[in-house]
């Protein structure tokens, strides 16, 4: 029944995710041109190259805003399928198949954090495409991204596995903090996704405060040693460990109060 309830999730969101995606590749498309022509000197005017600067920076700004924008609007989908299918109207219909509720939740989890990384995927998918023949990587950029990725030690295997997981539970808590806040805000008589709007930033605002609050401890307590291998190696563990507590308990709370407190529209 698993697959089932995957496949009704993905499908009523495909529409809008793959016209989010077209957009987003289109634009990518055009900013590339927009380059090419720059560098074809389309624009020159008496070797005044100044609206051939003006429309690369203006194409490049609306890229940055069309990938900000696919990211935010993933995670409004998102939300809003978790909402409507459970908690608004379509509720009534969901909760009437022989499913358990962990298993919504479940289908949920599954598609909402596969979606999010697919959307991850495409944004560097279509930064591919805007940087595709410019020779970006020459023997300066190189080096320049070769120093970084030894100041953080990510040439070692565990370091870059661990910077990997760490990504990959940020994308879990995030979907799953999501979710809890809604369910939280149907326990309010009115103005509901207000609330449940409210609950996620007051969530992300604790999460903040205990982020800078654990920096700060790690910093005293490997003072003179910041910037190792197990300074980053802990520190990474640490925001592992923290950072699945804060899913695992934002799922049990949403199934929590889905079987005993929950509030259809």
């Amino acid at each position: 029944m698993l697959k089932k309830l995957l496949k009704y999730d993905y499908k009523a969101n495909i529409f809008y995710f793959l016209l989010m995606y077209g957009v987003l590749m289109g634009i990518a498309v055009l900013v590339r041109v927009s380059i090419a022509m720059a560098d074809a000197r389309y624009f020159a005017f008496a070797d005044n190259y100044t609206l051939s600067l003006m429309t690369v920076a203006g194409s490049a700004v609306l890229y940055l805003f069309a990938c900000g924008a696919v990211m935010v609007l993933t995670l409004l989908l998102i939300a809003m399928r978790f909402y409507k299918n459970l908690m608004g109207p379509e509720g009534y219909l969901s909760f009437t198949l022989p499913v358990t509720e962990g298993a919504h939740l479940s289908s949920k989890m599954i598609s909402g954090v596969t979606l999010l990384l697919l959307s991850s995927l495409v944004v560097l998918a279509s930064a591919t495409v805007v940087t595709a023949g410019l020779n970006l990587w020459d023997d300066f950029t190189i080096s320049f991204f070769g120093s970084i990725f030894k100041a953080l030690h990510m040439n070692h295997l565990l370091i870059a596995a661990l910077y990997l997981l760490e990504g990959f539970v940020t994308v879990l808590q995030t979907v799953a903090v999501i979710y809890v806040s809604i369910c939280i805000g149907q326990l309010a008589t009115k103005h509901r996704v207000l609330g449940a709007i409210g609950i996620f930033l007051a969530i992300y605002l604790v999460l903040g405060m205990v982020a800078t609050l654990g920096s700060a401890i790690f910093m005293q307590l490997f003072k003179g040693n910041e910037g190792t291998v197990l300074y980053y190696g802990v520190t990474s563990t640490v925001t592992i460990l923290f950072r699945g507590l804060v899913t695992a308990g934002s799922l049990a709370g949403s199934l929590l109060l889905m079987k005993r407190k929950l509030n259809l529209e």
